[in-house]
């Protein structure tokens, strides 16, 4: 299929939705990214995905370190890629540790959203720092989860520390991703977009006027909001330029839309990854997180069967969670292991996809950083975050180990601060970063 002279008109995709795959998914642009087709340089993407709950601590860690450790148990569908990815333990928020079912709050921020009680404060999350400098793409990250809304359904701040909407639905996921085609349909968002502008330079003036009158607080308040307003300014300007290049070619038809089953936690995560993989590869953007599930639900059917196969009693999601953290041989900590192997299963898959695309210069996974884990070792307990990093070769990460630290001595924000760098954010310090972690650069 030539990716150039193929084209499919939006009548025709909105026909086709709800039809199964019609054609291998690597073949949807011919297995290359937009830079690659085109000659230029390869942009650089970031990927978070957050495990709910707690994870099954006797299958997670591996027994030993270094490059020549031994893959652990809920690992296993890693293992033809363990050159692609290190596993870390024992990192962890310090200062801005938390408790309960509130994690996904502050997983990608490190702030403790209980410093001021009563009231739920924020700061920046890691992958929106990171969008101020990976840009410009057509949306400048998109946040997944396992349902639409706001709280501890997603994972990303802004650079105020409000939440960013995640968003649950397949064709929804798909319609942002990219600019219309029809005619009328660009003059409307053109229209848009020119009115989204003078909203802007209307508020934004009315704001400097009211500035003067503040004291020095509420000005520096202020002028994080001001920042705010450019950054959208600055991305309503590349979006016009976006919408003028047009959209990407590719076999619409082909993008899968519609789930087989309607509980399904695996299929749900699957179709989200092919998404994920298909706006990397068009370069429509180049940041995304995403919630693999909540901390109490939802009950996907996979917990049923989970539960047969170990010989447990049937419970929800937050039940599993509870009651997981037993000796190893326990049949409720085997169903907490077998949704381990489940997560992981589809990394692997996502890795493979990614892996399997040419870029300019090697592969897209190369010029991907994936990071996948969690922030509770146990129920509640935020004391080791089960972490994987994934990809990036190309931006200077080394795989292939597994590295350990003491319990409290080495914050989550460190690793973070070297995915910034590496991404090549010009920023110095994430939270209560004491420095990049050197051992996973080459």
């Amino acid at each position: 299929m030539n990716p150039k002279t193929h084209f499919i008109t939006r009548r025709t995709l909105l026909r086709g939705l709800g039809a199964t795959i019609a054609l291998p998914y690597l073949e949807i642009m011919g297995g290359s990214t937009i830079a690659a087709s085109e000659g230029t340089k390869e942009p650089r993407r970031l990927a978070c995905f957050y495990i709910p709950g707690a994870i099954g601590r006797h299958g997670w860690f591996p027994s030993d370190t270094g490059p020549k450790y031994t893959l652990a148990p809920s690992h296993k569908p890693l293992e033809k890629l363990r050159e692609e990815f290190t596993v870390l333990t024992n990192l962890s928020h310090i200062v801005g540790r938390i408790s309960g079912h509130v994690h996904p709050y502050n997983w990608l921020t490190g702030h403790n959203i209980n410093i001021n009680p009563g009231t739920i404060t924020n700061t920046i999350s890691m992958d929106q720092v990171a969008v101020k400098y990976l840009g410009p793409t057509w949306i400048p990250s998109l946040a997944l989860s396992f349902a639409d809304g706001v709280g501890t359904t997603t994972l990303s701040r802004n650079s105020m520390g409000v939440d960013i909407p995640a968003t649950a639905n397949y064709r929804t996921v798909f319609e942002k991703l990219f600019p219309p085609r029809d005619p009328e349909q660009i003059k409307q968002a053109q229209h848009r977009l020119a009115l989204d502008k003078s909203i802007l330079d209307t508020a934004t003036g009315s704001v400097r006027d009211f500035q003067k009158h503040l004291g020095r607080d509420d000005r520096q308040r202020l002028e994080q909001y001001l920042e705010s307003i450019r950054e959208v300014e600055k991305r309503l300007g590349d979006s016009e330029k976006i919408l003028e290049k047009g959209r990407p070619e590719f076999d619409e038809e082909a993008v899968k839309l519609t789930p087989q089953g309607k509980n399904s936690m695996k299929e749900h995560i699957e179709l989200m990854m092919d998404l994920i993989v298909l706006a990397f590869q068009t370069d429509m953007t180049r940041v995304v997180t995403h919630s693999l599930g909540g901390e109490g639900g939802p009950n996907y059917d996979e917990y049923k069967e989970w539960a047969t196969k170990a010989g447990a009693p049937v419970r929800g999601a937050h039940d599993v969670h509870h009651k997981g953290q037993g000796a190893a041989d326990s049949p409720d900590v085997k169903v907490l292991e077998l949704r381990d192997l489940m997560l992981v299963s589809c990394l692997a898959r996502f890795l493979e996809k990614l892996k399997a695309i040419k870029a300019h210069d090697g592969n897209l996974l190369d010029h991907t950083v994936i990071l996948f884990g969690g922030a509770q070792i146990s129920s509640h307990s935020g004391k080791s975050f089960p972490t994987l990093l994934a990809g990036g070769r190309k931006l200077g990460f080394k795989h292939g180990q597994h590295l350990k630290w003491p319990t409290d001595k080495k914050p989550m924000s460190d690793l973070y601060l070297t995915i910034l760098q590496q991404l090549g954010c010009p920023v110095k310090s994430f939270k209560e970063s004491t420095g990049p972690i050197s051992e996973i650069l080459g």
